[in-house]
């Protein structure tokens, strides 16, 4: 379990960082963007009020809303991480991806709660394929419940197939 915990900790720990030196470099830049790939992929700084792709800060979403289900993803995920058998080597993929789903929420709720504005601070611009601008905890999301969508449809149906050898059975 240890692996998977200092995982998460040096995640949330890089995404923090990213933000924080994003805000102070970028706030320097002119429309607060800095082009490293002209056209293609650029570092702007934004402040996302809403939830995924921005949905919901139109809406006006109240903070109390974003703290509970920050909260409750985090504690749902760290159940299922911290109740699992981590000497099964077979389960090494779903506690990836649950480890990469914890520091994504972290990583964001901590913005939620610290900024004075309680927005998430977005930096990572893909222009050329991608209309959003995301930040290193939305990426350990994304990329977590990728992992964990792949355990849960592929890789566990086969591990809880009982084995022809282990089912004591002849053919």
């Amino acid at each position: 379990m240890i692996p998977y915990i200092l995982l998460t900790v040096i995640l949330v720990v890089i995404d923090q960082v990213s933000k924080a030196y994003m805000v102070e470099f970028l706030s320097s830049q002119p429309n607060l963007t800095f082009p490293v790939i002209e056209g293609f992929f650029h570092f702007t700084y934004v402040r996302n009020p809403g939830v995924v792709f921005g949905i919901g800060g139109d809406a006006g979403l109240p903070l109390l809303f974003f703290i509970v289900t920050g909260l409750l993803a985090i504690g749902i995920f760290s159940y299922y991480l911290v109740k699992t058998d981590f000497k099964d080597k077979h389960l090494w993929v779903y506690h990836l991806g649950l480890a990469l789903l914890i520091a994504g929420a972290a990583g964001n709720l901590i913005d939620r709660v610290v900024q004075v504005d309680h927005r998430v601070i977005d930096f990572l611009d893909f222009r050329g394929i991608w209309g959003y601008i995301f930040n290193v905890a939305d990426m350990c999301l994304s990329v977590g419940i990728t992992v964990f969508l792949v355990d849960q449809l592929l890789l566990e149906p086969k591990r809880r197939k009982p084995s022809v050898e282990s089912s004591g059975t002849d053919i």
